[in-house]
């Protein structure tokens, strides 16, 4: 068969695609009929797992999963802007390691608003101004990331999903990379890169800002001026990546909470997250991890956290395998609950 041919088939092939697509999105907007009646929440996290299970399961290549879990992503994104218009606030500006996160959950269909502060996005998602919100809470490099722990403390806002995302930083400029006199980037950045830049700058200015984004805008006008950053920002602000990975681990991966003002439900493969108020004594915090260990019930994190209320008062955030409507949890949950302020 000749090329023209097989080209033919392929267009006969796209033709039938795009009819199913929309079937399909059809149908999406009955289910969005349905969950509007019933007040019930858009984004289905359970279900979105659901349909990339029976992806992977059904998928005889030659495509690869990824390949297929990337074009589901945006269908799935634009069949939500169908039951409903959404809005993801996130830790911006655009070309931040967040905006990635939140393009990785939730795809170009979506309306994006891009915030200065972790604070910001946790308060547009908490006075309802956002469906949802992008936040990044820990790295396996630099551990918990208290600026959005302690918003727990303030915000009533539930955690609906999280985002696992490698993270790579790159040195970006437009000049040589002997030539370079400042650096400038966010200080977890710089953490993450300290051997690498010990190892090779005997004297260069490292700039704090508010963010990677802000880093390249700068690197890109001034001159002997370097940034790092997120490897797409290059091409975004024109700059040239001079190294790649520099950061000193290669398994530096960046954990984000998907902010919510409900629970997803169940999908057999969940986390839960608490914040525990205890009381200054000898032994409150054994008393807080008894009930989970009774339980037999997996702890994945666990971090101290100032009150700012009183004087050496911690409150506690715990992580842990479960869903908080399991029965196992619930039961937990309540004896810890029990032993509290």
């Amino acid at each position: 068969m000749n090329l023209r041919k097989l080209r033919g088939k392929i267009d006969v092939l796209d033709s039938k695609i795009v009819d199913l697509l929309n079937e399909r999105a059809n149908i999406v907007k009955e289910i969005g009929s349905i969950k509007k009646r019933t007040n019930s929440q858009v984004y289905a996290p359970d279900r979105e797992k659901q349909i990339y299970e029976r992806i992977s399961a059904g998928n005889k290549g030659p495509l690869s999963n990824k390949c297929l879990f990337a074009i589901y992503r945006e269908l799935m994104a634009g069949s939500l802007v169908l039951e409903k218009p959404i809005k993801v606030s996130y830790l911006g500006p655009e070309g931040t390691f967040s905006y990635f996160a939140a393009m990785e959950k939730f795809g170009t269909s979506v309306e994006y608003l891009p915030l200065n502060g972790i604070d910001s996005v946790f308060r547009e998602v908490s006075n309802e101004r956002s469906d949802y919100g992008i936040v990044p809470v820990g790295n396996t490099t630099e551990g918990g990331i208290r600026e959005t722990l302690n918003m727990f403390i303030e915000c009533d806002v539930k955690v609906c999903a999280e985002i696992i995302m490698p993270v790579h930083h790159n040195l970006m400029a437009n000049c040589k990379i002997n030539e370079i006199k400042k650096i400038y980037s966010k200080p977890q950045v710089f953490s993450q890169c300290k051997l690498w830049l010990t190892n090779n700058f005997e004297r260069v200015d490292l700039l704090d800002v508010g963010s990677t984004t802000e880093a390249a805008k700068i690197a890109a006008k001034e001159r002997n001026t370097a940034a790092i950053a997120h490897s797409e920002v290059a091409q975004i602000y024109g700059l040239k990546i001079l190294r790649h990975n520099i950061e000193d681990y290669s398994n530096n991966i960046t954990k984000f909470f998907v902010l919510s003002r409900e629970f997803s439900l169940p999908t057999g493969n969940d986390k839960t997250a608490i914040m525990c108020y205890i009381r200054n004594e000898a032994g409150a915090l054994f008393k807080i991890l008894e009930p989970f260990k009774k339980y037999k019930i997996n702890l994945t994190d666990i971090e101290p956290l100032p009150t700012r209320k009183k004087a050496w008062d911690y409150c506690f955030f715990v992580d842990f395998v479960g869903h908080a409507f399991d029965e196992k949890v619930k039961k937990t949950l309540k004896e810890v609950n029990k032993k509290m302020y």
